[in-house]
This record gives C-alpha cells, sequence and structure tokens, in this order.
C-alpha cells in the first residue's frame, strides 16, 4: 500500500510539474536550452571556431530584455560551398531576443521588442587555397562576394527553418558607408561596413511545426498580421578582416530594425568580443 502511495504521489508531482510549464510557457525557453546547449558545443567543436579561439558575450542592451542567454554555433559548409561555387568552410556564431517571463515566442518574433529580427555574431570563412575569402588578390574587398554570406544564412538557415522557402526570400543591400583601417576589439586593420537591407520578417501565423520553433519558440500571435513574413528594412554592420594565423576571413555582423538598435549592440555586446589567449 505505501508504495502504491508513493508512486502516486510521484506521478501527481510530475504531471503537476508539467502541467506548471505548459501553464507558465516556461516549456518553451526550457525546450529551447536543453535542446541547443548540446548542440551548439557540437558545432563549436566541430567547426572552424574550434581552433579559433573567438569568444563573443551575451547580453542586452535595455533593462527590459536580455537577448539568448549563450551564443550558439552553426556549420553549414557543403551548402555555402555550392552557393558561392567555391570549396569554402563557413562557420557561424550567432544569437537573437531571448525569451521573456511567461512568453512562448523569443523577443526574435516580437515586432515590439527592440530585438526583433536581430541577429548578432561572427562568421567564420575558410577557402581551399589559403586566399583570404572576400579579397581579391589585390586585397581589395569583394562586397558582392562577403554579401553572399548573410543572405546565404538568412535565405537558407534562417527564413527556411520558420517556415519560408528560400526561393521566396527577399534579400536586398544598399551599401550605406565603408569605413577602412579601422581598430576594433584591440585589432587593427578592420574593414567597417554598414548597410541597409531589406527582406523578410520573421512574423507569421502558426501552421504546422517548423524545426526554427525549437529555438525561437513559436510566432507570436498577432491580430494585425495582414501577411506572413513581410517584407521590413533592416541596418546591417559588419566588420570585416582576414587573420592570417586562422587562415580564415572572420566577419562580425550586426543586424537591427534601426541604426540606433545596431549601434548599441555594437558598443554593448560585439565590440566587446575576444580572441582567448
Amino acid at each position: 500500500m505505501k508504495t502504491i502511495n508513493k508512486s502516486s504521489k510521484i506521478v501527481f508531482i510530475i504531471l503537476m510539474t508539467v502541467l506548471i510549464l505548459f501553464i507558465t510557457n516556461i516549456y518553451y525557453p526550457l525546450r529551447s536550452y536543453i535542446i541547443m546547449y548540446p548542440v551548439k558545443t557540437y558545432y563549436r567543436n566541430t567547426g572552424l571556431f574550434n581552433d579559433i579561439p573567438l569568444k563573443i558575450p551575451s547580453g542586452k542592451i535595455s533593462n527590459k530584455e536580455s537577448f539568448y542567454p549563450f551564443v550558439l554555433y552553426f556549420n553549414s559548409n557543403e551548402g555555402f560551398k555550392y552557393y558561392v561555387d567555391r570549396d569554402v568552410d563557413l562557420s557561424i556564431m550567432y544569437n537573437f531576443g531571448g525569451f521573456k517571463l511567461g512568453k512562448k515566442n523569443s523577443s526574435y518574433f516580437d515586432p515590439k521588442s527592440d530585438y526583433y529580427s536581430s541577429f548578432y555574431g561572427a562568421y567564420a570563412i575558410k577557402t581551399d587555397n589559403s586566399t583570404p575569402f572576400g579579397f581579391d588578390k589585390d586585397k581589395n574587398i569583394n562586397i558582392d562576394l562577403l554579401s553572399k554570406v548573410p543572405e546565404y544564412d538568412q535565405k537558407y538557415l534562417v527564413m527556411s527553418s520558420i517556415g519560408l522557402s528560400p526561393n521566396n526570400v527577399t534579400f536586398d543591400y544598399n551599401i550605406k558607408t565603408i569605413k577602412e583601417d579601422i581598430k576594433y576589439i584591440n585589432s587593427m586593420d578592420w574593414l567597417m561596413v554598414d548597410s541597409q537591407i531589406k527582406t523578410n520578417a520573421p512574423v507569421h501565423k502558426y501552421k504546422k511545426h517548423y524545426n526554427g520553433y525549437l529555438q525561437y519558440g513559436i510566432p507570436k500571435e498577432l491580430n494585425n498580421l495582414s501577411k506572413d513574413y513581410p517584407i521590413m528594412k533592416l541596418h546591417g554592420r559588419m566588420y570585416i578582416k582576414y587573420f592570417k594565423e586562422y587562415d580564415s576571413t572572420i566577419v562580425f555582423y550586426i543586424l537591427g530594425k534601426n541604426k540606433d538598435i545596431v549601434d548599441r549592440i555594437d558598443e554593448n555586446i560585439v565590440s566587446k568580443s575576444y580572441f582567448k589567449k
């Protein structure tokens, strides 16, 4: 009898725990953290950043919300090789707006958030013949080629993971400024490129499960949404430099709703990155 009572209590506790998780929506961020932590560890250990000791912090740009609590990693070698028709390896570090308490969605899906549709992180691109990716033989920047990296990221990795086919993704950019010989993260000779980007917003009506929901949560319900994945304008920033010691081009990137948000992400988070010695 005691064994039955004990088992009943355990079952009751488990059921109540599950119920609380769903009622409070803690389930969604918890699921994201549990899944994404081992995933990011795997990709960090199997890509270019295993040999490039770059550290990018998480953080916040307002007192109300934070970015995801840890930076994530992904490698996309074969897909990116095909996209640019070059023998290159691509590894990605990235972060996006985190979950607010009681919400099913991360702030990446929330149009009212400063973190809406925002990303920051770094790309590492390595060629098979040790030539600097994104530069010509005279060491001049090749913007058209470098732009293929965020374009591929947005089309084939981000938007496709939340239900929009790459063929239906818009990605147009307009360069605003290019600054050379910039000092960044205690290192000289960076190129800084600011641009305006026209692409698809992540908001859409939930229809079925997509793998991207595992990390971002499910899309926010919006009563005034007339079209899924509407076109929006973002401000983009890249810092670009080839590192001979890593035989790779490193590109820091920031995307935000406007320049002010990008400036704040840059100043408060990305500029505090460093190479671990």
